[in-house]
């Protein structure tokens, strides 16, 4: 038995509660789920501790303990860590120290999952699907995502939907696509795509529906019918079901039996069907399979009856010439390659002359052979014959026309017609070699071409054309034939019967060889240097008449000629020699000789090494590592290296200075500032623009060019340079000098400021306030500039302690400057801010009282309210303890009704006075009041009364009108109108007060009354351009009522106003070309104008920013123009113009932009040259830069090297009278206004002073302008150099070719044209002309090309006997070369046909003409090269012309399927049709290949000349392939390839 006193504490205890109730889920996520309960209503006596919460899949017993949840007035909990797509259950037991309740009742099943989910589409549900037509496809694809995804499904990118087969749905996260049946249009691409809020995600399948294909596409035809076969042709099927066609199946329908059989399976579209019974009628039917099964049959329509047709045979073969005589002919020919079925009963032979039309029957023969006789052949004309075969079934057709034959004796002995050909022949080289040999023989002579060595010369198709195509004519056409071919040329003409030989004496004239031996070069000076070398070995077969001798600066790229030799010297001397007198200094040189003939000019003999034109002594070289060894604020030291090379006997030290200059009032600010830091300039010069106004004179950067410093009198590598001048920028360098001259400069020394090196600092407060006061935020900047050498330490203070830099403190110092930034002030930042400097010489301080300013404190109270009354009330305060560092400004009395927050301003006093009236209040309102100081920085916190107070009045004062309303205006005041009060306080409105504010003031004023009841008022007092506000009040017996609320801000303007347009810049604006315009331009007008233009002269200009021009109109009333780099061609009148509904305005000013002028155009001329001077003359420059110009004259003495100034003039001559005799010079002209000088213009060349004139140089090789047999008209070109005196005559020379010069004409005048009369017909003559002046007669010109005296009127004429008809293999090459004469030269036309051949767009073909010459090549012959071809030629005297006829020879066709096989036992016998086109040449044989299935490649298995062949020995239950192809002597055709052949046992069948 337990003890009494255990059993006393468990009565104490009490009891377990009951379970709980009213358990819901609240919410739930992808792992966790919320739970709330309500507690039990019998707790068991003792409260409860805490609940536990249990849960459980739903399928398992067990339950699991979940979290343990505390008390509260809503129970609530948390299950976390499920698993997601479970289904649970859940529920709750309460426990307190009694022990655990019951549990509460189950919840229902939930299934844990996410609600907030992108939708997610099951890919393996979405793999592709394939089903055959006719079966239903049920297509479910899950889809996740919460809430539940909308889905849609697509097509091929088009929506699908519900139709009458297809079915598309979707529903609790599935999404369905059904087939009802599947037919093929279904196959293709589907889409599903599901959405929801939280995303999207699609996915394609491809659908493939299987079935059997569509009916093969008609129409069946039928064709090649014989009595045992035909061929059946279809197209294949539009649809193949989805999977390949196996085969189609063919069935015939014989009309008497009345039943479909099989006929063959093919694989095609199209088969030969055999075993056709002759006489029957047959229908054919075919049909589509694949693995799904057959499509639908197609039909013929109509029954074919089987049997054979006779054909007219083939042509028969060309007839060939067995023999021939004078007035007989034997032929013979093949038979036709096919009889058409029938045989052949005759043939008909017919023969044609060549020169006529017509064809006559000669006779007929059952013979492949014929002798025409007694048939009308006659000795001396050409006959070509043709045959014709004939059957049951007709004529064939005609065969290929023989070649023609000449009716004649065939056996004559050659002989050569000699007096045609002569004994002599003489030509130039380089000229083209033509002779022509003619014979008479038969046969044909062949013949042959030697030169005196016994060569022979053959064709090669370029240089040597040897033309042996007409009968017993050879033509030899040797081009550029050379001075080595001199000697006897022989011809042999020889047949079967003898032979015949002449020779011709042949002279070749040429150039001369080059001279021999070297060219030496001696006696080089600098302008000067002496050539000699050998007369050339051979003269080329005319004497030598002189030499030219060339030069060539190694830098350019063209020779120039320096002088001849010529005379009796230049033939006689073995050894030549020539001095050269014009050669520029320091240049290199080569130099060339060539000797000349009456022919021409000798390849040239070249110097072996350059020539440099100099002294031996050369400039010594380039000094280097100079150096500033020291320097002060007057002086610099400076040394540096010497290079090895030629000796220096001194050095030249230049300088560049850099220093300010004042600026020009007028120049643009295109300067840049000088940056902080920067040294200033060394003086600084105020100047006085207006009385009483001064401004700091600006200045521009200037350098100096490099000037002579200082000079050491040896070779000293050191020097020091004094009178520099303090604060100025120097650089130096230094050239080396001896007697050659000076050295290249050295490179520059870096750049150093003579100044003081020793300095105690010194600060600048001239731009330092004492002191400063700032708004609290602003950024405060002190700068302040340092002079002290070395450079000084810089420090900054507030008070006594030091400033350093932080995130809102920014120190920044250079050498001779320092600037102090502080962010955001505060008021705590007042207070002495000081700037210290100090180097080793000293120190210096400067100091600045910073105030910092801030809004002031609160008015002191307390706050006082007397006097009150109705309508207002006296306010009274004391003022502030702290202004904030600002005088207090005014006071701002602020109201409110009742227990309200919203203050608002009902009274301003201006400071010092604390006492304010307030007015305007409305009576029996309780209203509380508070006040606010105001300094420049703005308002205090306010000062409120502690009680507040009602306003009371025995009259009631009316209620305020509406809002005014603008309904008028013009520039002094405003039309406005209002509505009447609601409430007039019972009393009559007696008028009305207005008043208005500046729109940013607080400040009302009176602007109108109105003493009347009369909603109506104008407000006044107010300025054009300003802003207001505008508010209205009513009167009545009690007094003024409230005001109206304030209108929206009025801006006093015009009502309508022409625009007017003032630009802010002078009545003249000047420029500088290079510098950047602005001009602002001020618009006033109303409404607004329209965007302003800007015009130079008529020219508009265009905001562009690659142009550098901005225009920008942005701001109302206001425009700005702006060009970058202004240039000459923008003089002008500048133009602004402004438009709006009441006119226009516009406004000029004259821009002229001045600049540098132009150099003088044209050339400096040098005239009236003599010992002691000459005259210089110019034309103007183009552009005088908007300035008056005047021309500096500058002269250039050769031997001093150096240019002196000699005269200013503002002429565009100047007589020069100053020369030394003797001395060489040049001169230039510069061009010079205020702002500058151009580029000089300066002579060619240097002139010598000197009294002379020499003859004139040649005149230019005369040409030949035109002519006939008796006369020519040459012209020529004056001499480059007239000697200094005028030319006053020519004579002109004239000679034969091969000949001597003869005087022939004298012109008296200068003219530069001549008729030379009295000329022999065919002879070739050669012009050169002499010019005449005062000293004499010239150098004779350059002979004339050579022109030949003949008729200028020629008809034109075709050398015919090279065009001839031509047969000729494909790919061959074939070319005609036409001689073709005219005068003038004829025009030449090729023609095919009607169409010209270099139109046919054909590259194979490539057409040449000359004068002489027409060729036509064919690079790759092909069929389409075939048929005749026309040439003409014409001129304005007639035309004539000539053709031939091309026939290309080819492999023959392939041959034409079907191909038939026929099998007996191990032999198969092929047959084939034979080809229609054996290419224009016989077939040789047919060739036949086999493959057999065990094998990869083909094997030749015989030949035939027949179209059948057997092949024997084959293999049983091997399957074959066979091939055949024709063969000619060009090649092969392409292959006929049979079915597949399978043999088996006992085979014997047809296929």
């Amino acid at each position: 038995m337990a003890p009494r006193g255990e059993d006393a504490e468990l009565d104490e205890g009490g009891q377990a509660p009951d379970p709980p109730t009213n358990l819901e889920i609240t919410d739930w996520d992808a792992t966790l789920v919320k739970l709330k309960w309500k507690a039990p209503v019998n707790d068991g006596g003792a409260p409860i501790t805490f609940f536990t919460i249990e849960f459980k899949p739903k399928n398992d017993e067990e339950w699991q303990q979940g979290p343990k949840v505390k008390p509260s007035k809503t129970p609530n909990g948390t299950v976390d860590g499920l698993t997601t797509g479970t289904k649970y259950e859940f529920r709750v037991l309460a426990e307190n120290r009694g022990g655990k309740s019951g549990p509460s009742d189950v919840t229902l099943p939930l299934l844990v999952k996410t609600q907030k989910a992108a939708p997610r589409i099951d890919r393996k549900a979405m793999e592709e699907k394939s089903v055959k037509v006719n079966q239903q496809l049920d297509l479910s694809v899950t889809v996740d995502g919460e809430p539940a995804p909308e889905c849609t499904w697509q097509k091929n990118g088009s929506d699908l939907t519900s139709a009458d087969n297809v079915k598309v749905s979707s529903g609790n996260n599935v999404a369905k696509l059904l087939f009802i049946p599947a037919k093929r249009g279904h196959s293709g691409k589907y889409t599903l795509t599901a959405k929801n809020k939280w995303g999207e995600d699609s996915c394609d399948i491809e659908i493939q529906v299987f079935g059997k294909p569509t009916i093969p596409t008609g129409p069946l035809e039928v064709s090649e019918v014989t009595k045992k076969s035909c061929l059946l042709k279809w197209k294949p099927s539009e649809d193949n079901g989805g999977s390949p066609i196996i085969h189609y199946e063919i069935e015939k329908f014989e009309e008497s039996l009345g039943s479909w059989l099989p006929a063959g399976n093919t694989k095609g579209c199209s088969i030969n069907i055999r075993s056709l019974v002759e006489g029957k009628s047959y229908k054919f039917q075919v049909r589509a399979v694949n693995k799904d099964g057959d499509s639908p049959d197609l039909e013929t329509e109509n029954f074919i009856l089987a049997k054979d047709e006779f054909d007219k045979p083939s042509p028969p073969g060309k007839p060939k010439m067995v023999n021939w005589g004078p007035n007989w002919a034997e032929l013979s020919w093949k038979a036709p390659e096919e009889n058409g079925g029938a045989e052949i009963q005759r043939y008909k032979v017919e023969m044609r002359n060549v020169d006529k039309r017509a064809w006559n029957e000669v006779g007929q023969t059952k013979e492949n052979t014929f002798m025409a006789e007694k048939c009308g052949i006659e000795l001396g004309n050409e006959y070509v014959f043709r045959i014709t075969a004939i059957n049951i079934a007709g004529e064939s057709d005609l065969s290929e026309t023989s070649s023609p034959i000449e009716a004649m004796e065939r056996f004559v002995k050659p002989k050569i017609n000699k007096d045609l050909m002569g004994k002599d022949k003489e030509l130039c080289a380089s000229h083209m070699l033509k002779l022509d040999a003619v014979a008479s023989g038969e046969p044909a002579s062949k013949f042959s071409w030697f030169f005196a060595n016994g060569d022979q010369i053959l064709h090669d198709g370029d240089r040597v054309l040897i033309d042996n195509d007409t009968k017993n004519v050879s033509s030899l056409m040797f081009k550029n034939i050379e001075r080595k071919h001199t000697g006897n040329v022989k011809v042999i003409a020889k047949n079967s019967v003898g032979e015949d030989e002449h020779e011709i004496r042949l002279n070749v004239l040429a150039p001369p060889s080059k001279p021999t031996g070297q060219l030496d070069v001696s006696s080089v000076k600098p302008n000067s240097c002496h050539l000699s070398w050998q007369k050339p070995s051979d003269d080329g077969g005319s004497p030598i008449t002189g030499y030219i001798v060339e030069k060539k600066d190694v830098e350019k790229d063209y020779w120039s000629v320096c002088g001849k030799v010529c005379g009796k010297l230049a033939t006689v001397m073995k050894l030549v020699d020539f001095d050269v007198t014009d050669l520029i200094e320091n240049f290199v040189y080569v130099f060339r000789v060539m000797a000349t003939n009456a022919i021409g000019e000798s390849e040239p003999l070249m110097s072996l090494i350059p020539t440099i034109a100099k002294h031996e002594l050369d400039p010594p070289n380039q000094p280097y590592n100079i150096n500033i060894v020291d320097f002060d604020k007057k002086w610099v030291k400076l040394d540096w290296c010497v290079s090895p090379g030629p000796k220096v006997t001194k050095f030249v030290v230049e300088k560049v200075e850099t220093f300010m200059i004042p600026k020009d009032e007028e120049e643009e600010e295109s300067v840049a500032p000088i940056e902080d830091g920067e040294e200033k300039p060394a003086f600084v010069m105020p100047v006085v623009k207006e009385p009483g106004v001064k401004k700091e004179q600006e200045y521009v950067e200037y350098s100096t060019g490099w000037m002579l410093a200082g000079t050491t009198e040896d070779d000293s590598t050191e020097i020091k340079i004094t009178d520099l001048q303090e604060g100025y920028r120097y650089q130096f360098r230094v050239k080396a000098v001896n007697k050659a001259g000076s050295s290249y400069p050295s490179e520059s020394t870096d750049e150093i400021i003579a100044k003081q090196r020793k300095q105690k600092p010194t600060i600048d407060t001239s731009t330092l306030k004492k002191e400063v006061s700032l708004a609290r935020g602003s950024n405060l900047v002190l700068k302040v500039k340092v002079k002290g050498e070395p450079i000084t330490d810089k420090t900054w203070f507030w008070g006594r302690r030091e400033i350093k830099s932080s995130g809102t403190v920014n120190i920044e110092s250079s050498d001779y400057s320092s600037k102090l930034t502080i962010l955001s002030l505060e008021r705590a930042d007042t207070g002495t801010f000081s700037f210290r400097a100090e180097n080793m010489h000293g120190s210096d301080e400067a100091y600045v009282d910073v105030n910092v300013m801030v809004a002031p404190q609160k008015p002191k109270g307390p706050m006082r309210i007397d006097g009150i009354y109705a309508e207002g009330c006296t306010v009274v305060w004391s003022a502030p303890d702290d202004n904030g560092g600002s005088p207090i400004t005014h006071y701002i009395v602020e109201k409110v009704q009742g227990n309200g927050d919203n203050f608002t301003p009902c009274s301003r006093v201006n400071a010092p006075d604390t006492v304010a009236e307030v007015k305007g209040l409305t009576p029996k309102k309780e209203y509380r009041l508070q006040v606010r100081a105001v300094n420049a920085l703005g308002e205090s916190e306010p000062l409120t009364g502690v009680d507040g107070f009602i306003t009371e009045n025995p009259f009631q004062a009316p209620g305020a009108p509406g809002i005014p309303e603008l309904y008028d205006w013009d520039s002094d005041h405003f039309d406005v109108k209002w509505a009447a009060p609601k409430n007039d306080g019972g009393s009559r409105i007696l008028g009305y007060e207005l008043e208005a504010r500046l729109w940013k003031d607080l400040g009302w004023f009176k602007a109108g009354e109105v003493k009347m009841q009369y909603e109506r008022g104008v407000v006044e007092g107010i300025e054009l351009g300003m802003g207001y506000a505008i508010r209205v009040r009513a009167k009545n017996a009690a007094g003024f009522g409230p005001w109206s609320l304030e209108t929206d801000q009025f801006v006093c303007k015009h009502k309508a106003l022409k625009p007017k347009l003032k630009l802010d810049a002078p009545k003249e604006l000047i420029v500088k070309e290079g510098e950047t315009l602005t001009v602002f331009a001020d618009i006033q007008g109303e409404p607004a104008p329209e965007e302003a233009k800007w015009l130079i002269s008529d020219r508009e200009l265009e905001s562009n920013a690659k142009s550098g021009i901005l225009i920008d109109n942005s701001k109302q009333h206001k425009s700005k123009l702006q060009i970058d780099a202004v240039s000459r061609k923008d003089s002008g009148i500048l133009i602004c113009e402004a438009s709006n509904l009441h006119g226009k305005a516009r406004s000029t000013v004259t821009l002229s932009v001045i600049g540098k002028p132009t150099a003088p155009e044209d050339r400096l001329v040098v005239s009236d040259i003599h010992s002691t001077g000459c005259k210089l003359s110019w034309k103007e420059c183009k552009d005088d830069g908007g300035l008056p110009v005047e021309y500096l004259v500058e002269k250039y003495i050769v031997q001093a090297d150096t240019w002196v100034k000699q005269s200013i003039t503002s002429s565009t001559e100047l007589s020069v009278n100053d020369l030394e005799e003797g001395k060489e010079y040049g001169f230039r002209i510069l061009t010079l206004n205020e702002i500058g000088e151009s580029e000089p213009l300066n002579t060619n060349k240097t002139i010598v002073a000197k009294n002379q004139y020499t003859v004139s140089l040649p005149p230019s090789a005369p040409e030949v302008v035109d002519g006939n047999e008796r006369l020519m008209n040459i012209k020529w070109k004056a001499p480059i150099d007239d000697g200094g005196m005028p030319i006053t005559a020519y004579h002109i020379e004239a000679k034969v070719v091969g000949g001597e010069w003869q005087p022939w004409e004298l012109l008296d005048n200068p003219s530069t044209r001549a008729q030379i009369q009295k000329l022999q017909k065919g002879m070739e003559y050669q012009f050169r002309v002499i010019a005449i002046n005062k000293a004499g007669k010239s150098e004779p010109s350059h002979p004339s090309r050579p022109r030949l005296a003949k008729e200028t009127d020629l008809l034109p004429y075709i050398e015919a006997k090279g065009l001839r008809d031509i047969t000729a293999p494909v790919k061959d090459r074939v070319k005609f070369d036409v001689p073709i004469f005219g005068e003038p030269a004829p025009n030449v036309v090729w023609t095919k046909g009607d169409e010209n051949v270099e139109e046919l767009g054909d590259r194979s073909i490539v057409v040449t003409t000359s004068e002489t010459h027409t060729k036509i090549v064919f690079n790759n012959l092909s069929k389409k090269h075939e048929g005749t071809y026309n040439l003409t030629i014409s001129n304005r005297s007639g035309e004539d012309s000539a053709k031939f006829s091309i026939k290309v020879l080819d492999c023959p066709a392939t041959p034409e399927p079907p191909m038939k096989a026929t099998l007996e036992g191990n032999n198969c016998t092929l047959l084939w049709k034979k080809v229609k086109d054996d290419g224009g040449v016989p077939i040789e044989h047919y060739q036949i290949e086999k493959l057999d299935s065990d094998k990869d490649f083909w094997c030749a298995c015989g030949h035939t000349k027949d179209n059948t062949f057997t092949i024997k020995g084959l293999l049983d239950g091997h399957s074959y392939t066979f091939r055949v192809c024709a063969v000619n002597r060009i090649g092969d055709s392409g292959f006929l390839t049979s079915d597949s052949i399978i043999l088996g046992e006992n085979s014997s069948r047809g296929v």
